[in-house]
């Protein structure tokens, strides 16, 4: 994962002065990224080169595009949701996954499942997507709401098409699992969706996406 965030600073030649090497710029922004502070940050990046928490700041701010979803054509996408365990609350997890590039489009976090939270999620969605992508979903009734109130075709799939979510969300679990209870207390619904956003864009990232 590292590796790819530092390839694409070298690739897309973000910084031309090589004052810095790009390795270290890129685990500083990817720990910045991931909710770490800036000056936690630039006390890690001390066991390699002193930066100041301002450098840190500088090279986020010219990088953080690598972590935006990309809005291109998709021909057909994966809808499901999950439920995850985060301090002893159950949430839900939704996620979109391209079929053809099993590319995470989005993932978002909420406290129940309904219509509306399913209509709030294809909105989401729709903003990654330049065209009308076909959606494959399960039998849940709130997809079939959202989807036809927002005018967009689906099928009702239980594998096949939908195998790539089902593996990510398998992903996603084991991810939690290993932190969980060290998730702080006082995490609200908004910090839970940062974590997952990141998530996707690093997972992407090292995907090559």
């Amino acid at each position: 994962m590292l590796q790819r965030v530092e390839d694409a600073l070298r690739e897309k030649r973000i910084f031309r002065r090589a004052r810095t090497d790009d390795r270290i710029r890129a685990l500083g922004i990817v720990l910045y990224h991931l909710g770490v502070s800036l000056r936690d940050t630039s006390l890690v990046l001390e066991h390699f080169t002193p930066r100041s928490h301002e450098a840190v700041r500088q090279w986020y701010e010219r990088a953080r595009f690598l972590f935006e979803a990309r809005r291109t054509r998709r021909r057909a996408l994966a809808v499901d949701e999950t439920m995850v365990k985060v301090k002893g609350i159950w949430m839900y997890v939704w996620a979109a996954i391209d079929v053809d590039t099993w590319e995470v489009v989005t993932a978002w976090a909420s406290f129940s499942r309904s219509n509306f939270e399913s209509y709030s999620f294809i909105r989401k969605v729709m903003e990654y997507c330049e065209n009308t992508p076909l959606f494959y979903v399960d039998k849940g009734p709130w997809y079939r709401y959202a989807l036809t109130r927002l005018g967009l075709p689906w099928e009702h799939s239980t594998f096949g098409p939908r195998n790539p979510i089902e593996q990510w969300f398998g992903i996603l679990k084991q991810r939690i699992k290993r932190f969980y209870k060290r998730w702080p207390q006082n995490a609200d619904l908004a910090q839970v969706n940062e974590w997952v956003q990141s998530y996707v864009a690093l997972y992407n990232i090292k995907w090559g996406w």
